[in-house]
């Protein structure tokens, strides 16, 4: 719990301030695309349901590294804070590219993982796999299709004969 609440947001938020003040030292840009990619994919490792919450709280702490270091000579405060926007709001892509990285490893290397699902506000969560439950969808999906063909999918009411007028594989034809 503490993990969650605590430590994983002041990582991200430090993952993205680390990031902004490599940005401002550094002529190149690499470095910092590279730095937010890794944060939103290390931070969407350890929690993959919040990978949304990461991505913004990195763009935050790019934002105050922006805010809170002091105008570069010739600058006013004002371009300091538009600056730190743009910042933020570019840092988002990479971390966001990052953090979906994470979601497809994780998703490649444990398809089977159980997810809960709830049938009733008051009943017992059943466990089905990720597997499982694109299989139900893409069932309940084929049965809506043929309920909005009017049934006249296999035969006409789903006894597995052929379409009228199609021909079949049958040795009789």
């Amino acid at each position: 719990m503490l993990l969650k609440t605590v430590l994983l947001p002041l990582t991200a938020a430090g993952f993205g301030a680390a990031a902004g003040l490599w940005d401002l030292t550094s002529a190149s840009l690499d470095g910092t695309l590279v730095m937010l990619a890794i944060a939103g994919f290390l931070l969407s490792v350890a929690a993959p349901r919040q990978w949304g919450v990461w991505v913004l709280v990195i763009g935050v702490g790019v934002l105050l590294a922006h805010v809170v270091t002091p105008a570069r000579p010739g600058m006013l405060f004002d371009l300091t804070v538009v600056s730190g926007l743009v910042a933020a709001a570019v840092s988002l892509l990479p971390a966001a590219v990052g953090a979906v990285a994470a979601l497809a490893v994780l998703w490649v290397l444990r398809p089977n993982r159980p997810v809960r699902v709830y049938a009733a506000p008051l009943a017992q969560p059943a466990k089905t796999t990720l597997v499982q439950r694109g299989a139900q969808a893409a069932q309940r999906a084929a049965d809506h299709m043929g309920r909005l063909n009017g049934g006249r999918l296999n035969g006409g009411r789903f006894n597995g004969g052929a379409l009228p007028g199609q021909p079949t594989l049958d040795v009789g034809d």
